[in-house]
């Protein structure tokens, strides 16, 4: 059985994108940029900007 997560509020995704983008930061300065790390965390990062973009476009035509 599959259970699904609430989707999350655009308030809660904008503390989440801030909350990544200074993970990601932060791993950069610590292990590198290429790091598999800072690459799997990059990516998490995208999957939440792509997601808050989708929301915004929705917002706006309906």
């Amino acid at each position: 059985m599959h259970i699904l997560e609430p989707e999350p509020t655009r308030q809660n995704l904008k503390k989440a994108i801030s909350f990544k983008r200074k993970e990601m930061i932060n791993l950069g300065m610590k292990y590198g940029l290429t790091d598999k790390r800072t690459i799997k965390c990059s990516q998490q990062l995208d999957n939440l900007l792509n997601l808050h973009k989708t929301r915004k476009r929705y917002d706006l035509t309906g």
